[in-house]
């Protein structure tokens, strides 16, 4: 049996939970009770994501067929802080993280307010994608969970079966990230839970 497969054949199962040091961020709360999380995009989306009335979901979540509450959605993905501990000094991918953030994402920082009652949206684990792009980009990997990632099937599937209601999360997972998911393509989060972030980390840097 490899290390991974009980990712694979269980949900929710924590790397936190099997000897792995986990991120030890916190689901931020505001002054009502409201999930806080941060999306990264481009300056130059921000009108088009105001005229269509919100972000806009477009990704599929990959490899979830057996789970009926993600099956056929897409998502949008999120951070718990506005530049978790986690992309720049990640105990097990070092600087990787932080050059996968700086590749693939904007650098303006949106922060969204969600109420506790706001449906679909989950905190999951990159690290078992991370891992295998990790072992693709670099020549190993750094959490030997025996995962074979030449189709990248079992990474994603191990994603789809790390996620965990936000506000039910309470720690566990290495690389945290939210996941706003609904069924189909569409808006995910309407423009009243959207504002500026009063920071932005990656254009500070």
């Amino acid at each position: 049996m490899r290390p991974c497969d009980v990712f694979l054949q269980q949900r929710r199962i924590l790397l936190g939970e099997c000897g792995y040091e986990a991120d030890s961020t916190q689901v931020e709360l505001n002054s009502k009770g409201w999930f806080v999380f941060y999306h990264y995009t481009h300056e130059q989306n921000l009108n088009k994501i105001s005229d269509t009335g919100g972000l806009y979901a477009r990704l599929p979540v990959v490899n979830a067929k057996h789970i009926p509450e993600l099956n056929g959605c897409c998502l949008i993905e999120g951070l718990l802080q506005p530049l978790p501990i986690w992309i720049t000094a990640n105990k097990y991918f070092s600087d990787f993280c932080f050059e996968m953030v700086l590749n693939y994402v904007g650098d303006f920082l949106l922060r969204i307010t969600i109420p506790p009652d706001f449906p679909g949206v989950y905190v999951a684990d990159m690290a078992h994608n991370f891992d295998c792009k990790h072992q693709q980009r670099r020549g190993h990997s750094v959490l030997n969970l025996g995962y074979d990632c030449l189709t990248g099937k079992e990474v994603t599937m191990a994603e789809a079966n790390s996620y965990i209601p936000i506000g039910e999360y309470r720690g566990g997972h290495i690389l945290p990230n939210v996941k706003a998911t609904r069924c189909g393509e569409g808006i995910v989060i309407p423009n009243q839970y959207i504002s500026v972030c009063e920071t932005q980390p990656l254009r500070e840097r």
